[in-house]
Protein backbone atom coordinates (compact mmCIF):
# COMPACT_ATOMS: atom_id res chain seq x y z
CA UNK A 1 0.00 0.00 0.00
CA UNK A 2 1.38 3.36 -1.00
CA UNK A 3 0.49 6.80 0.29
CA UNK A 4 1.61 10.32 -0.42
CA UNK A 5 4.99 10.82 1.26
CA UNK A 6 4.72 13.46 3.96
CA UNK A 7 7.29 16.03 4.97
CA UNK A 8 8.57 13.87 7.82
CA UNK A 9 9.15 10.95 5.44
CA UNK A 10 11.18 13.07 3.05
CA UNK A 11 13.10 14.90 5.80
CA UNK A 12 14.18 11.54 7.22
CA UNK A 13 16.42 11.20 4.17
CA UNK A 14 17.95 14.67 4.61
CA UNK A 15 21.14 14.86 6.71
CA UNK A 16 21.00 18.68 7.12
CA UNK A 17 17.84 20.40 8.30
CA UNK A 18 19.05 23.42 10.28
CA UNK A 19 18.40 27.00 9.14
CA UNK A 20 22.13 27.72 8.74
CA UNK A 21 22.56 25.36 5.80
CA UNK A 22 24.34 26.78 2.77
CA UNK A 23 22.48 27.48 -0.51
CA UNK A 24 24.46 24.75 -2.24
CA UNK A 25 23.44 22.27 0.44
CA UNK A 26 19.81 23.35 0.06
CA UNK A 27 20.04 22.75 -3.69
CA UNK A 28 21.45 19.27 -3.12
CA UNK A 29 18.66 18.51 -0.66
CA UNK A 30 16.02 19.68 -3.11
CA UNK A 31 17.63 17.56 -5.81
CA UNK A 32 17.60 14.54 -3.50
CA UNK A 33 14.00 15.25 -2.53
CA UNK A 34 12.85 15.31 -6.14
CA UNK A 35 14.92 12.22 -6.93
CA UNK A 36 13.37 10.27 -4.04
CA UNK A 37 9.89 11.42 -5.05
CA UNK A 38 10.48 10.37 -8.66
CA UNK A 39 11.73 6.95 -7.54
CA UNK A 40 8.78 6.53 -5.17
CA UNK A 41 6.29 7.49 -7.89
CA UNK A 42 7.87 5.24 -10.51
CA UNK A 43 7.86 2.34 -8.07
CA UNK A 44 4.19 2.98 -7.24
CA UNK A 45 3.30 2.83 -10.95
CA UNK A 46 4.88 -0.61 -11.37
CA UNK A 47 4.61 -2.29 -7.97
CA UNK A 48 1.70 -4.60 -8.82
CA UNK A 49 3.46 -5.83 -12.00
CA UNK A 50 6.84 -6.89 -10.64
CA UNK A 51 5.64 -10.46 -10.11
CA UNK A 52 3.76 -10.61 -13.43
CA UNK A 53 6.31 -8.92 -15.72
CA UNK A 54 9.75 -8.22 -14.22
CA UNK A 55 10.38 -11.67 -12.73
CA UNK A 56 8.87 -13.82 -15.54
CA UNK A 57 10.51 -11.84 -18.37
CA UNK A 58 13.88 -11.86 -16.61
CA UNK A 59 13.62 -15.63 -16.05
CA UNK A 60 12.74 -16.16 -19.72
CA UNK A 61 15.71 -14.09 -20.84
CA UNK A 62 18.10 -16.06 -18.62
CA UNK A 63 16.70 -19.45 -19.66
CA UNK A 64 16.86 -18.53 -23.36
CA UNK A 65 20.49 -17.44 -23.08
CA UNK A 66 23.18 -20.01 -23.79
CA UNK A 67 25.56 -18.32 -21.36
CA UNK A 68 25.45 -16.70 -17.92
CA UNK A 69 25.13 -12.92 -18.40
CA UNK A 70 27.70 -10.55 -16.93
CA UNK A 71 26.63 -8.13 -14.16
CA UNK A 72 26.65 -5.23 -16.63
CA UNK A 73 24.39 -7.19 -18.95
CA UNK A 74 21.98 -7.96 -16.10
CA UNK A 75 21.75 -4.24 -15.31
CA UNK A 76 20.99 -3.49 -18.97
CA UNK A 77 18.41 -6.28 -19.02
CA UNK A 78 16.55 -5.14 -15.90
CA UNK A 79 16.69 -1.47 -16.94
CA UNK A 80 15.20 -2.23 -20.36
CA UNK A 81 12.40 -4.39 -18.92
CA UNK A 82 11.55 -1.92 -16.15
CA UNK A 83 11.48 1.23 -18.31
CA UNK A 84 9.10 -0.38 -20.78
CA UNK A 85 6.96 -1.52 -17.85
CA UNK A 86 6.92 2.03 -16.47
CA UNK A 87 5.88 3.34 -19.89
CA UNK A 88 3.03 0.84 -20.08
CA UNK A 89 1.83 1.47 -16.51
CA UNK A 90 1.89 5.26 -16.92
CA UNK A 91 -0.16 4.94 -20.12
CA UNK A 92 -2.57 2.41 -18.66
CA UNK A 93 -3.23 4.15 -15.36
CA UNK A 94 -4.08 7.49 -17.00
CA UNK A 95 -7.26 5.88 -18.31
CA UNK A 96 -8.36 4.04 -15.17
CA UNK A 97 -8.33 6.80 -12.55
CA UNK A 98 -11.97 6.35 -11.49
CA UNK A 99 -11.59 2.59 -11.15
CA UNK A 100 -8.23 2.88 -9.35
CA UNK A 101 -9.58 5.43 -6.88
CA UNK A 102 -11.98 2.70 -5.67
CA UNK A 103 -10.06 -0.55 -6.13
CA UNK A 104 -6.39 0.53 -6.15
CA UNK A 105 -6.12 3.87 -4.30
CA UNK A 106 -2.40 3.27 -3.63
CA UNK A 107 -1.57 3.91 -7.29
CA UNK A 108 0.28 7.20 -7.88
CA UNK A 109 -2.48 9.20 -9.62
CA UNK A 110 -5.39 8.56 -7.20
CA UNK A 111 -3.03 8.80 -4.20
CA UNK A 112 -1.82 12.23 -5.34
CA UNK A 113 1.81 11.32 -5.97
CA UNK A 114 1.56 12.62 -9.54
CA UNK A 115 -1.00 14.53 -11.60
CA UNK A 116 -2.61 13.17 -14.75
CA UNK A 117 -0.79 15.82 -16.80
CA UNK A 118 2.59 14.82 -15.35
CA UNK A 119 1.80 11.13 -15.95
CA UNK A 120 1.01 12.01 -19.58
CA UNK A 121 4.35 13.80 -19.92
CA UNK A 122 6.18 10.88 -18.31
CA UNK A 123 4.44 8.36 -20.54
CA UNK A 124 5.48 10.06 -23.81
CA UNK A 125 8.93 11.07 -22.57
CA UNK A 126 9.65 7.38 -22.01
CA UNK A 127 8.93 6.46 -25.65
CA UNK A 128 12.14 7.90 -27.20
CA UNK A 129 14.15 6.82 -24.15
CA UNK A 130 12.95 3.21 -24.42
CA UNK A 131 13.45 3.11 -28.19
CA UNK A 132 16.97 4.52 -27.84
CA UNK A 133 17.84 1.86 -25.27
CA UNK A 134 16.35 -0.80 -27.55
CA UNK A 135 18.53 0.40 -30.43
CA UNK A 136 21.59 0.63 -28.17
CA UNK A 137 21.06 -2.91 -26.83
CA UNK A 138 20.38 -4.38 -30.28
CA UNK A 139 16.67 -5.11 -29.74
CA UNK A 140 15.06 -2.26 -31.70
CA UNK A 141 12.42 -4.45 -33.37
CA UNK A 142 11.30 -5.82 -30.00
CA UNK A 143 11.18 -2.26 -28.65
CA UNK A 144 9.09 -0.99 -31.58
CA UNK A 145 6.71 -3.95 -31.26
CA UNK A 146 6.31 -3.35 -27.53
CA UNK A 147 5.76 0.39 -28.03
CA UNK A 148 3.07 -0.18 -30.67
CA UNK A 149 1.33 -2.82 -28.55
CA UNK A 150 1.29 -0.40 -25.58
CA UNK A 151 -0.15 2.42 -27.71
CA UNK A 152 -2.88 0.33 -29.33
CA UNK A 153 -3.76 -1.20 -25.95
CA UNK A 154 -4.15 2.11 -24.12
CA UNK A 155 -4.53 5.13 -26.41
CA UNK A 156 -6.67 3.28 -28.98
CA UNK A 157 -8.76 1.60 -26.27
CA UNK A 158 -8.29 -1.93 -27.60
CA UNK A 159 -8.11 -3.22 -24.04
CA UNK A 160 -11.91 -2.88 -23.92
CA UNK A 161 -12.50 -6.07 -25.92
CA UNK A 162 -11.25 -9.46 -24.79
CA UNK A 163 -9.97 -10.65 -28.19
CA UNK A 164 -7.90 -7.52 -28.95
CA UNK A 165 -6.80 -7.20 -25.31
CA UNK A 166 -5.53 -10.79 -25.27
CA UNK A 167 -3.78 -10.42 -28.63
CA UNK A 168 -1.99 -7.21 -27.62
CA UNK A 169 -1.03 -8.82 -24.31
CA UNK A 170 0.46 -11.70 -26.27
CA UNK A 171 2.40 -9.44 -28.64
CA UNK A 172 3.65 -7.30 -25.76
CA UNK A 173 4.79 -10.17 -23.53
CA UNK A 174 6.50 -12.02 -26.38
CA UNK A 175 8.24 -8.79 -27.45
CA UNK A 176 9.46 -8.36 -23.87
CA UNK A 177 10.66 -11.97 -23.79
CA UNK A 178 12.46 -11.85 -27.12
CA UNK A 179 14.13 -8.56 -26.23
CA UNK A 180 15.20 -9.90 -22.84
CA UNK A 181 16.58 -13.08 -24.43
CA UNK A 182 18.64 -11.14 -26.98
CA UNK A 183 20.03 -8.78 -24.34
CA UNK A 184 20.90 -11.65 -21.97
CA UNK A 185 22.57 -13.71 -24.72
CA UNK A 186 25.02 -10.87 -25.56
CA UNK A 187 25.09 -11.75 -29.25
CA UNK A 188 25.25 -15.53 -28.74
CA UNK A 189 21.75 -16.38 -29.95
CA UNK A 190 22.17 -20.03 -30.90
CA UNK A 191 19.24 -21.20 -28.73
CA UNK A 192 16.95 -18.47 -30.08
CA UNK A 193 17.84 -19.40 -33.65
CA UNK A 194 17.44 -23.12 -32.99
CA UNK A 195 13.97 -22.65 -31.50
CA UNK A 196 12.86 -19.78 -33.73
CA UNK A 197 9.27 -21.06 -33.78
CA UNK A 198 8.94 -20.68 -29.98
CA UNK A 199 7.88 -16.98 -29.98
CA UNK A 200 5.06 -17.69 -32.45
CA UNK A 201 3.79 -20.55 -30.30
CA UNK A 202 3.98 -18.22 -27.29
CA UNK A 203 1.75 -15.66 -29.03
CA UNK A 204 -0.93 -18.33 -29.54
CA UNK A 205 -0.46 -19.63 -25.99
CA UNK A 206 -0.83 -16.21 -24.37
CA UNK A 207 -3.65 -15.09 -26.66
CA UNK A 208 -5.73 -18.10 -25.66
CA UNK A 209 -5.01 -18.10 -21.90
CA UNK A 210 -3.99 -14.63 -20.67
CA UNK A 211 -7.61 -13.84 -19.76
CA UNK A 212 -6.80 -15.67 -16.50
CA UNK A 213 -5.71 -12.24 -15.25
CA UNK A 214 -9.22 -10.88 -15.88
CA UNK A 215 -10.96 -13.15 -13.36
CA UNK A 216 -9.59 -11.10 -10.44
CA UNK A 217 -10.69 -7.81 -12.09
CA UNK A 218 -14.17 -8.86 -13.18
CA UNK A 219 -15.97 -6.32 -10.95
CA UNK A 220 -13.76 -3.43 -12.06
CA UNK A 221 -14.04 -4.42 -15.72
CA UNK A 222 -17.83 -4.40 -15.50
CA UNK A 223 -17.71 -0.92 -13.95
CA UNK A 224 -15.48 0.33 -16.78
CA UNK A 225 -17.61 -1.35 -19.43
CA UNK A 226 -14.80 -3.59 -20.67
CA UNK A 227 -15.82 -6.73 -22.51
CA UNK A 228 -13.44 -9.35 -21.15
CA UNK A 229 -14.00 -13.08 -21.45
CA UNK A 230 -15.04 -13.42 -17.76
CA UNK A 231 -17.59 -10.56 -18.12
CA UNK A 232 -18.84 -11.86 -21.48
CA UNK A 233 -19.04 -15.53 -20.45
CA UNK A 234 -18.92 -15.59 -16.62
CA UNK A 235 -19.38 -19.35 -16.20
CA UNK A 236 -18.35 -20.77 -19.57
CA UNK A 237 -15.04 -18.88 -19.48
CA UNK A 238 -13.88 -20.97 -16.51
CA UNK A 239 -14.79 -24.23 -18.28
CA UNK A 240 -12.98 -23.03 -21.40
CA UNK A 241 -9.91 -21.89 -19.47
CA UNK A 242 -9.60 -25.20 -17.63
CA UNK A 243 -9.73 -27.14 -20.90
CA UNK A 244 -7.23 -24.85 -22.63
CA UNK A 245 -4.69 -24.98 -19.80
CA UNK A 246 -4.82 -28.77 -19.67
CA UNK A 247 -4.56 -29.09 -23.46
CA UNK A 248 -1.64 -26.67 -23.68
CA UNK A 249 0.19 -28.43 -20.82
CA UNK A 250 0.00 -31.81 -22.52
CA UNK A 251 0.54 -30.49 -26.05
CA UNK A 252 3.58 -28.35 -25.28
CA UNK A 253 5.22 -31.02 -23.16
CA UNK A 254 4.95 -33.52 -26.02
CA UNK A 255 5.85 -31.03 -28.77
CA UNK A 256 9.08 -29.96 -27.07
CA UNK A 257 9.87 -33.59 -26.16
CA UNK A 258 10.28 -33.18 -22.42
CA UNK A 259 11.69 -36.20 -20.68
CA UNK A 260 9.13 -38.21 -18.70
CA UNK A 261 9.65 -36.74 -15.23
CA UNK A 262 9.68 -33.13 -16.46
CA UNK A 263 6.62 -33.82 -18.63
CA UNK A 264 4.71 -35.31 -15.71
CA UNK A 265 5.55 -32.37 -13.42
CA UNK A 266 4.53 -29.77 -16.01
CA UNK A 267 1.26 -31.53 -16.86
CA UNK A 268 0.37 -31.96 -13.17
CA UNK A 269 0.97 -28.23 -12.61
CA UNK A 270 -1.29 -27.40 -15.55
CA UNK A 271 -4.06 -29.71 -14.36
CA UNK A 272 -3.84 -28.34 -10.81
CA UNK A 273 -4.11 -24.79 -12.14
CA UNK A 274 -7.09 -25.79 -14.31
CA UNK A 275 -8.95 -27.30 -11.36
CA UNK A 276 -8.13 -24.35 -9.13
CA UNK A 277 -9.45 -21.77 -11.61
CA UNK A 278 -12.64 -23.77 -12.10
CA UNK A 279 -13.45 -24.30 -8.41
CA UNK A 280 -11.91 -21.37 -6.53
CA UNK A 281 -13.64 -18.21 -7.70
CA UNK A 282 -13.32 -15.45 -5.08
CA UNK A 283 -11.22 -12.39 -5.89
CA UNK A 284 -8.54 -13.42 -3.38
CA UNK A 285 -8.40 -16.95 -4.81
CA UNK A 286 -8.24 -15.59 -8.36
CA UNK A 287 -5.23 -13.46 -7.39
CA UNK A 288 -3.42 -16.56 -6.13
CA UNK A 289 -4.42 -18.44 -9.28
CA UNK A 290 -2.93 -15.63 -11.36
CA UNK A 291 0.43 -15.98 -9.60
CA UNK A 292 0.43 -19.73 -10.28
CA UNK A 293 -0.61 -19.07 -13.88
CA UNK A 294 2.30 -16.66 -14.40
CA UNK A 295 4.71 -19.32 -13.11
CA UNK A 296 3.10 -21.89 -15.42
CA UNK A 297 3.20 -19.46 -18.37
CA UNK A 298 6.88 -18.68 -17.80
CA UNK A 299 7.69 -22.40 -17.79
CA UNK A 300 5.46 -23.05 -20.81
CA UNK A 301 7.23 -20.42 -22.90
CA UNK A 302 10.68 -21.56 -21.78
CA UNK A 303 10.03 -25.30 -22.30
CA UNK A 304 12.27 -25.63 -25.40
CA UNK A 305 15.21 -24.13 -23.51
CA UNK A 306 14.48 -26.22 -20.41
CA UNK A 307 14.24 -29.39 -22.53
CA UNK A 308 17.53 -28.50 -24.23
CA UNK A 309 19.30 -28.11 -20.88
CA UNK A 310 17.87 -31.38 -19.54
CA UNK A 311 19.00 -33.26 -22.64
CA UNK A 312 22.46 -31.72 -22.35
CA UNK A 313 22.96 -33.11 -18.82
Amino acid sequence: MFSRPGKDQVDAWMPFTDDTRKPSTSFVQQYMKHGIRLFWTSHAFCTSDYKTIIIPVTCYGLLASSRIPRLETMIHLLTWIWLFLLQFCAANQMYSIEEDSINKPYRPIPSGLISTESAYTLRWALVPMCLYLSWNYGVLYAGISLTLATTFYNEFGLDSYWYSKSLLNAIGIVSWNVGAAYIASEGHQDLLVRYHVAPFISVALIWSTIHVQDFRDEAGDRMQGRITLPTFLPVASRYLTSCLLTAWSIGLGLFWQLEETALACFVVLGIYLSIRIFWQRTEVEDKVSLRIYMAWLTLAQALPFIAHRIQAV
